[in-house]
């Protein structure tokens, strides 16, 4: 097919052909036709208007079916057969094959660098239980009358369970009373602060803290820390790492007496699904043996002590002397399988060089600059910890997030296979484990198939279907150098509001390419308050605005992908991922989600920030943050909130494999 220069859309010069279809064919001709009958006198302006008023009606015609295929695929992506398209789950697996099926069907190649359509990685899906056998435990108390300790052993499901945010081992460990388990130094409230002695190291190191769910006050809406609401101290998984920043050796839950089903014990995962992969045990007791044994020391119940706290928010935090808790927990982590779905449109060769090529590039190889499309296709399943309504087990159908961002993936390729190739190849990525902490996108650019080196930009799709009052959100868009005023137009071309922002880092796959110092954009619709709930459901996607945005993804892939020059990264000063935020003092890391192992590891940090200046770098893993031991984010994230803005902290990393302390002056909050 001949080759010739024309200019694409965006007065971008291109190399290629011109190959319209059969209907762009026939209206063109017919229309020069229909001109020239005028002319000779043989049609008349009104046959000419109809004629007009006909390819009008064909061409809105064309939007309905791009509609309705939308409305199939994200009805059936979400339906309650894709199981919520969860790790592990039938659903997730033909979904991937459907979206394998579709991209093949446009006719792009599923073959990239060898791997294709699938590249497939392993996850930790779940945990559960070892043998019973090896799952039990007895509280060892002072001896008695007869001169024999007192022991109480304790039955597996019934007196006690083992929890999945915990590890597995042998443990025999005295026992402290850790009130709440909560450390908040804005409350001026420190569970801990009655186990530490001045100049001493604190009781509860190497001992099994029990510690109260909930948080003192609750119910009183003048309450120093959320009102009637909940505040993050109360969540399980923060009371567990702040046990781990204290050194403790266990952490025993014990529900209270009016505000937990005091007599039930929690679901195995409710504390948190063991992706932490502590060392210590994590377990619950129930309160009817834990209360007199508290009694029994302290001199007061339970119901007594916890009045106590609420009416003076005052720890009573006390060592349990004499008693000990004795056992063992195997917990046995469960892995999956899971897969990046891959496809590329071929490109005719490097942009930059401007040169006729006889034909597509047979592989992405040759076509050394690449685009990347991406969007996840996972979600949560049946719920969980991830889940907004972490308490119901029920089908979260992840219409929006991201049944949306996959069917529009698909019609973009669609779009893009009849006009290309282009210059560039376009690798299209449907990621799985976004859900899980990024870990499909993070997979990939450890295991790129096609050199990052020579990805020129990623764009990233995540909830695109609720369009809202013509409001598109951007970011990235300060990532690459034009890409800010390559969004104002098309945004503006397709009479979107558009919303900035320049970072790239956030909480969804184009994360993982930025921290390589790939460029990236990443299009949004906007939260809502079905976000990672069962409501997210097909009936209340905006098929219609998905229309739209796939013509203007479609113009920023096209533009990328036929642009003389690539965009050149540019490191933006970002408030996302970095331990920032809120009450917390500024850090500035950059998480690592895909590497897996004892303590937080970081892809790089932030320009600027305490992190950077104090010279941390990509590859490190974090194992320690003042005095507090980090096993993962959850606790670095505990952990920096100790701390104040200016205040210099020693920070321990692991790198290279070996152990290196590096000072770090904390920011302001951001």
């Amino acid at each position: 097919m001949k080759r010739e220069r024309f200019m694409c859309q965006g007065g971008v010069e291109c190399v290629g052909s011109r190959r319209w279809s059969k209907k762009v064919w026939f209206v063109r001709v017919a229309g020069v036709a229909m001109l020239l009958l005028l002319a000779m006198g043989l049609a008349s302006e009104k046959m000419l208007f109809s004629w007009a008023a006909e390819v009008d009606s064909e061409k809105t015609a064309t939007q309905a079916p791009l509609e309705e295929r939308f409305q199939q695929a994200v009805t059936w992506l979400a339906s309650p057969q894709r199981q919520g398209r969860g790790p592990g789950t039938q659903g997730i697996d033909e979904a991937a094959e459907w979206v394998a099926a579709q991209l093949t069907g446009i006719g792009l190649q599923t073959s990239v660098g060898g791997v294709g359509p699938f590249q497939q990685f392993t996850m930790t899906l779940d945990a559960k239980l070892g043998p019973l056998a090896d799952n039990r435990a007895e509280l060892v108390g002072p001896a008695g009358d007869d001169g024999l300790p007192q022991i109480i052993r304790l039955e597996l499901g019934k007196d006690f369970t083992p929890l999945a945010a915990g590890g597995s081992g042998t443990f025999d460990l005295p026992l402290v009373f850790a009130g709440y388990g909560i450390t908040a130094p804005a409350e001026h409230y420190d569970d801990y602060a009655p186990l530490t002695k001045a100049g001493a190291a604190s009781i509860a190191k190497s001992s099994a803290a029990i510690v109260l769910r909930q948080e003192p006050q609750k119910d009183d809406p003048h309450s120093v820390f959320d009102g009637n609401q909940a505040s993050q101290h109360a969540a399980l998984s923060r009371k567990v790492a702040n046990a781990s920043e204290h050194e403790a050796g266990a952490v025993i839950f014990c529900n209270l007496s009016s505000r937990d089903e005091a007599g039930t014990l929690m679901a195995f995962t409710r504390a948190g699904d063991g992706s932490e992969q502590r060392t210590m045990p994590v377990l619950q007791i129930q309160r009817a043996i834990i209360d007199p044994l508290i009694a029994k020391v302290m001199g007061r119940d339970l119901t007594t002590i916890e009045k106590s706290i609420d009416d003076s928010l005052t720890p009573q935090s006390a060592a349990l002397t004499g008693w000990s808790i004795r056992g063992r927990v195997a917990i046995e982590r469960i892995e999956s399988e899971a897969k990046n779905v891959l496809a590329i449109l071929p490109g005719l060769g490097k942009a930059k060089d401007r040169q006729p090529v006889s034909e597509p590039a047979a592989t992405a190889g040759e076509s050394l600059e690449t685009v990347i499309l991406g969007a996840h296709y996972d979600h949560l399943g049946f719920g969980g910890v991830h889940s907004a309504a972490p308490g119901e087990h029920a089908i979260h159908h992840g219409a929006d997030d991201n049944a949306s961002g996959t069917a529009m993936l698909v019609e973009v390729a669609r779009l893009l296979k009849e006009e290309g190739p282009f210059p560039r190849t376009i690798l299209f990525i449907a990621f799985s484990g976004e859900e899980r902490g990024l870990l499909g996108s993070a997979f990939y650019t450890a295991n790129a198939a096609i050199p990052l080196a020579e990805t020129v930009a990623m764009v990233n799709l995540d909830m695109v279907g609720r369009l809202d009052a013509d409001k598109i959100i951007v970011h990235g868009t300060g990532t690459g150098s034009g890409l800010d005023a390559m969004i104002d137009r098309l945004v503006g071309m397709h009479h979107f509001e558009g919303a900035k922002e320049p970072g790239g880092f956030g909480p969804s796959d184009h994360s993982s390419f930025y921290a390589k110092k790939i460029p990236v954009l990443h299009l949004f619709t906007g939260s809502h308050s079905d976000y990672h709930r069962p409501t997210d459901t097909a009936d209340k996607i905006n098929y219609d605005g998905m229309v739209r945005i796939t013509r203007l993804v479609a113009d920023i892939v096209r533009e990328l992908a036929t642009a003389p020059d690539r965009p050149e990264y540019i490191e933006v000063a970002s408030k996302q991922f970095a331990g920032g935020g809120g009450d917390r003092p500024y850090f500035g890391s950059i998480p690592d989600f895909g590497k897996p192992g004892k303590g937080y590891a970081i892809t790089g940090a932030t320009k600027d920030s305490p992190a950077a200046l104090g010279g941390l770098k990509g590859g490190d893993v974090i194992v320690r943050l003042g005095a507090s031991a980090i096993a993962g984010l959850e606790d670095f994230d505990s952990a920096l909130r100790k701390h104040k803005a200016g205040e210099a902290v020693p920070v321990i990393v692991l790198r290279d494999g070996a152990e290196v302390t590096i000072e770090v002056i904390l920011g302001s909050p951001r």
